[in-house]
This record gives C-alpha cells, sequence and structure tokens, in this order.
C-alpha cells in the first residue's frame, strides 16, 4: 500500500527482495544500490535486531515519470532468509506494494525455495492480503552452477501466479537490473490506477478507523522502521531490589542462601567474524575453524559438525561441539 507525503510531494511505495537463505538477495541490492546514480538514491542502511540485519535504502525512479503531479519513490529492502527471523521478514512485509522472489536455482535447494514461498504468502494472510494481488517478479538465480533445475521445472514448481521471470547471475550482475525495472515499472503501473492513497499523516497521528483485528501498516519511514524492528529484541526481566519487602499480600519465602551464579556473556553481543575452510574429518563429519567476537574480545575455535540425511534427502546438521584450540 503505496503512502503519500504531502510535504515532500512524493508518493512512497515499497519493494521487498524475498527468498531463501544464500539464494541472492542481498547481492541483488548492493549491486542495484551500485548502479544508480548517487543523485537519485539514498544511503544504503542495515536496520539491525538481535541476530539479523534488513538492508534497505530508497531511489526516485526518474525515467519512470511522475503519478498526478507526485514523484514517486521506490523503498527496496531485503529480509533474512533464515527460518528462525520470521518476525523481522513479517514486519518487513506490511505496507508492500512490489515482491521480488529470489529462488536459488540449485535442485538441493528446491526445498527451501518452496518452504519461503509458502512462508511469503502465510505472512501475506496475516495481513489479510494475497500474493496474486501484490506484484510480483521471480527471479531464477545462479544459473552459471552445476545441477540446477531447468527454467521450465522452477517455472511449474513456484510461479504458479504466472508471473514475468529472470534468469539471473547476480554475482556477475546478470539479470539484476531488468528485474528490477520490471517489478519498478509493475508497481507504478498499478498506482497510476489507485483511486485513493494513504496520507504519511493518517499513519503516524491519527487513530486507525479500520477493524482493531487488522493489522495496521506503519509509514515507509526508516526511522520509524527502526523503532518497529526493536521491539523485536526481548524485554529486559524485572526483578525486585535485595532487600526489597514483599508485594500487599503477598507471603515472603523463606530466605534461601545460594551461590551467586557465573556471569554469562549475552548471545547478541557475539558474533562471527571469520570461517576457515571445513576440515572432512569422516564421510560425513567436518571440523570448521572460526573466529567469534564480542564487544571485549575476540577467540577462535573449531566447530565439530556432523551431517546427517533424513528421509525424502533432507540433510541436517548437528554440532557436536565447539572447542578453544589454544584450551
Amino acid at each position: 500500500m503505496a503512502i503519500l507525503d504531502s510535504k515532500r510531494k512524493e508518493i512512497n511505495a515499497k519493494i521487498v527482495y524475498y527468498g531463501p537463505a544464500l539464494s541472492g538477495k542481498t547481492t541483488n541490492i548492493q549491486l542495484i544500490h551500485k548502479k544508480l546514480r548517487p543523485d537519485h538514491r539514498g544511503k544504503l542502511m542495515t536496520l539491525a535486531t538481535q541476530g539479523d540485519r534488513t538492508l534497505f535504502f530508497d531511489f526516485l525512479p526518474v525515467e519512470l515519470g511522475v503519478i498526478r503531479g507526485l514523484k514517486v519513490r521506490l523503498q527496496i529492502y531485503t529480509v533474512p532468509g533464515q527460518v528462525f527471523y520470521n518476525a523481522t521478514r513479517k514486519l518487513v512485509l506490511k505496507n508492500v506494494d512490489g515482491i521480488v522472489f529470489i529462488a536459488d536455482s540449485q535442485k538441493k535447494v528446491l526445498p527451501e525455495n518452496l518452504e519461503s514461498l509458502r512462508n511469503l504468502e502465510e505472512n501475506l494472510r496475516d495481513y489479510h492480503r494475497d500474493l496474486k494481488e501484490v506484484s510480483l517478479v521471480f527471479q531464477y538465480n545462479k544459473r552459471d552452477l552445476p545441477e540446477i533445475s531447468s527454467v521450465n521445472e522452477l517455472q511449474s514448481a513456484l510461479n504458479s501466479y504466472g508471473a514475468p521471470s529472470f534468469e539471473s547471475i547476480a554475482s556477475q550482475g546478470e539479470g539484476v537490473l531488468p528485474t528490477l525495472t520490471t517489478i519498478s515499472k509493475m508497481v507504478i503501473n498499478k498506482l497510476k490506477s489507485t483511486p485513493r492513497l494513504t496520507p504519511i499523516e493518517s499513519l503516524r497521528d491519527e487513530p486507525s478507523k479500520e477493524s482493531p483485528d487488522r493489522p495496521q501498516p506503519p509509514s515507509h519511514d526508516p526511522e520509524e522502521e527502526q523503532k518497529a524492528l526493536e521491539t523485536l529484541k526481548p524485554p529486559p526481566v524485572s526483578r525486585p531490589s535485595p532487600g526489597a519487602p514483599p508485594p500487599r499480600g503477598e507471603v515472603k519465602p523463606p530466605l534461601k542462601i545460594s551461590p551467586p551464579p557465573q556471569a554469562q556473556p549475552k548471545m547478541d553481543e557475539m558474533e562471527i567474524i571469520e570461517l576457515g575452510k571445513p576440515e572432512k574429518i569422516s564421510s560425513n563429519c567436518f571440523n570448521i575453524p572460526l573466529t567469534v567476537r564480542n564487544k571485549r574480545s575476540a577467540a577462535k575455535f573449531v566447530l565439530n559438525l556432523t551431517l546427517k540425511v533424513e528421509n525424502l534427502g533432507t540433510i541436517t546438521a548437528k554440532a557436536a561441539s565447539a572447542t578453544n584450540p589454544k584450551s
């Protein structure tokens, strides 16, 4: 749902790049940002939450003209593909006008493609929207790799919507800009037929007149998106101060003395800054050297990873241990 910014005399529309992890979403976004004229694009921003990131920038596609005397500002997002970051993906989909689904062409990744598409459909349904009603383009990436599905196979498995599709090698820039041009034109053409746009002021200042059960979309403001994404972090646990009396009506339990717990490092302060080359120990066991850093120090570990083939050919991984070579 595009937003009217009357102060800037602009229409803000959102395009989201969706797809499984490592399919090429970030590569697309970074290359597009690099190719656009600096005076037509904004800064490439990272909206960070606990353990993941969302890339964002906006630009004015001057060559596509204006609508009712208003410039159109397209805002481009990409979301984390890992399954456990669904809260972030769902949040970014609010108010989406166009979606580019980046599929990995490798045959072994087809189940992840299907799962990501199903997840996209479910998240849109939570906002009472149907993917059939949203401008959609498919991009079949990594066409230069061996063991890939044919375009016909990918179309049959994924594109039941009859949406435009492109082959791509995003790492080499092939197919990236045609994908963007097509989804941009689709979004703008749909805006031209939209009878009424929602003013951005009404989203920020006025109470919603919609049903309270219907999710309400926020404005396309990066600062507002950042605040919303920050709410995904778990709230701090409140604890009464030592020696404080219990609340009225409650029985104070007997005092128990226990050894102080050992301080544990906060997981959200840690990040992997280096991954070494895996060393094959056996047919399904690998040692992977990695370097982990938090705010105070960095340490090297060796991760022992065991792979297992489940039913239907699904591969699962289990980390047996992570040891510090210096210990």
